[in-house]
């Protein structure tokens, strides 16, 4: 009986410890946002990210002794197409992480100029090993960008950030600057993420959470009964189904499950007559 009640005691402790060190964890990673971290360029300042509040955003880590270093002519035709047309930027961060083929502050102002960049060059930073930029683990970690996990395979790895801050997509090194999808979400409606005040253009008010990953729950806003179409888009435009298609009325509840959707983000449009709203959600798993 004596040796049952040590084992006991034991056990206890060790569900003690365990609970304490998963709480310890749990609260040591917590969901920030893109626009809360700065940087220093090439040029010695400090940037803050918030000055990219209302753009999307592409962050890529480059090299200028690359067998991908020609991206950055594509790269310059993005930026020189959206930058000003939809309010788009691109930010590089150079890194010798691969091969040591960043190059050095002279190296990397001569390669740039040599291609003709246009868009923010940052100093170099590490991007995957030794003191990892604090910027490249928010955009590999589920835990702090609260979307997705991300593995940066080598250089010119892309990143979309949207305008409010909130991590979208990831493609790896191989992937061309002028994909198409990365083309159609540029050229995508500026988006309202998260649960908005409601105004007299709201139809419907979220209730989920955000992220969610069971399903997506809205309650209807408009008092009188209209026909209500709701449509589910993936963050690049590509119409994914419809959610809900009918008269609606105030107050009405209308669910819609999301365990069959990959974690990422997704845009929800809500269309009235000649009413719309979009919101913007993430699915996280």
């Amino acid at each position: 009986m004596a040796t049952f009640t040590n084992l006991n005691y034991i056990m206890k402790k060790i569900f003690t410890l365990f609970a304490f060190v998963s709480l310890y964890i749990g609260a040591s990673s917590q969901v920030v946002n893109f626009h809360d971290y700065s940087a220093v360029d090439i040029n010695g300042d400090t940037i803050s990210m918030s000055q990219y509040y209302g753009k999307k955003v592409m962050v890529i880590n480059c090299a200028s002794f690359c067998a991908f270093t020609p991206q950055y002519t594509p790269l310059d035709t993005l930026y020189a197409r959206y930058n000003v047309a939809n309010n788009f930027e691109i930010i590089g961060f150079p890194s010798n992480d691969f091969l040591n083929q960043g190059g050095t502050d002279s190296q990397i102002i001569t390669t740039c100029h040599t291609y003709g960049v246009e868009f923010k060059i940052m100093q170099t930073v590490n991007v995957v090993t030794g003191d990892t930029s604090p910027i490249f683990k928010w955009l590999q970690r589920q835990d702090l960008n609260g979307v997705s996990n991300a593995s940066v395979d080598w250089n010119f790895n892309k990143f979309l950030v949207d305008e409010q801050g909130h991590w979208v997509r990831h493609f790896v090194h191989t992937v061309d600057p002028l994909d198409t999808a990365i083309i159609n979400w540029i050229t995508g409606p500026a988006l309202v993420s998260g649960i908005e005040p409601v105004t007299g253009n709201d139809l419907v008010k979220i209730q989920s959470s955000n992220p969610t990953s069971t399903s997506i729950d809205m309650v209807v806003s408009s008092p009188a009964a209209q026909h209500l179409e709701i449509q589910l888009f993936s963050i690049e435009g590509k119409m994914l189904g419809t959610i809900y298609s009918g008269i609606a009325t105030g107050g009405q509840q209308i669910s819609h499950p999301v365990n069959l959707l990959p974690s990422g983000m997704y845009m929800i449009k809500v269309q009235a007559g000649n009413t719309q709203q979009t919101l913007k959600w993430a699915v996280q798993h």
